[in-house]
């Protein structure tokens, strides 16, 4: 049985800008456009027509072929006239005016990001961390470092010989990491920046500011802090928080189509290591670490403890060690607690 529809709109012959006011006629699988005087356009084959997205109640053009089109506000029409071609045609506009699906569809999102963000993002970038040749780290480093030393320290001021001193008491601690990974320590000033502090970059390079260094009251405590940044490079801490950081910007590109939201993981490390700081599953994490190594050392975690209630920058403002991780007292209870 032959399918016949018509329906109201402007023509354009595709030679001039110039309007007719027009009408469709479908039937027999063809579309002819008709106007006041009589045919504008001969009939043409469904097949030959393109047919511009619905977007709301906005017109809709069909064009055919040899430049013409057609411009209608009768999207209801055109809707059929696209599912006699392909009877998904319209499936986005249908789904979008109808509020259940939209709701449903709002919290399959929110649930997809809720859940790559808490669970499926970490273990994706520990997995990476860990897979990552050691060359990548080291270039990570090495770039980290470059940025830390031209925008944020100065070279130490401590005198050589208390510099070979504390890395001589850091000696046991750091043959034991090196089973894992070599590690070292570099000292900088921080005077003007990030004070009292100590940073571990990707390869295992970490960083004692002169300021911390000085507000230390035995070579233990600073050992304590030198054994929870050793936590952070065994674990793969430095990469396993930018590859996150990068998963984020991906999932954000999908859910929100903003390609800006991905941003250079090794660029944003020195920011993510001297302002925000790591997750309090990773400071856990490396505070744990921590005491084990001091247990094996046979060093009381009542000497890290000491430093960070010193760091503590509720009761000083040489605390910017401590801005970066979670509340002192809560870590404190722990680390005592795991002794």
């Amino acid at each position: 049985m032959p399918i016949e529809n018509r329906f109201e709109g402007r023509f354009f012959d595709g030679t001039s800008s110039r309007a007719h006011r027009a009408s469709v006629l479908i039937e027999d699988g063809s579309a002819r456009v008709e106007g006041e005087a009589g045919e504008l356009l001969p009939p043409v084959a469904l097949e030959c027509l393109a047919f511009s997205s619905r977007i709301g109640n906005t017109p809709r053009f069909l064009r055919f072929p040899g430049g013409a089109s057609f411009e209608t506000e009768d999207n209801d029409a055109v809707d059929r006239l696209a599912a006699q071609r392909s009877p998904a045609a319209g499936l986005a506009h249908r789904l979008e005016s109808k509020l259940r699906y939209v709701l449903i569809g709002l919290v399959v999102t929110i649930a997809f990001v809720w859940g790559s963000v808490q669970w499926g993002v970490p273990a994706l970038a520990k997995v990476a961390a860990f897979a990552l040749p050691a060359e990548v780290n080291r270039h990570a480093d090495r770039i980290v470092l470059e940025i830390l030393d031209s925008q944020l320290f100065e070279p130490s001021r401590l005198p050589e010989k208390e510099q070979a001193r504390l890395l001589a008491a850091f000696a046991p601690l750091l043959d034991e990491a090196a089973r894992h990974q070599p590690v070292r320590v570099l000292f900088r000033d921080a005077a003007d920046s990030i004070r009292a502090n100590a940073l571990a970059l990707p390869a295992g390079t970490i960083v004692f500011t002169d300021q911390l260094v000085r507000l230390a009251k035995h070579d233990e405590e600073l050992m304590g802090v030198l054994a929870h940044e050793i936590g952070h490079v065994t674990h793969r801490h430095a990469m396993r928080g930018s590859i996150q950081a990068s998963f984020m910007g991906l999932i954000a590109t999908l859910v929100v189509g903003d390609i800006s939201s991905v941003s250079s993981a090794i660029t944003a490390l020195p920011l993510m290591l001297t302002e925000l700081g790591y997750s309090r599953g990773f400071e856990r994490e490396a505070d744990r670490h921590a005491v084990e190594m001091l247990n094996r050392q046979g060093i009381p975690a009542q000497r890290f403890a000491d430093i960070l209630q010193r760091l503590d920058p509720s009761k000083s403002e040489k605390g910017a060690y401590l801005a970066t991780h979670p509340p002192t007292p809560e870590r404190v209870r722990l680390i005592l607690e795991s002794e």
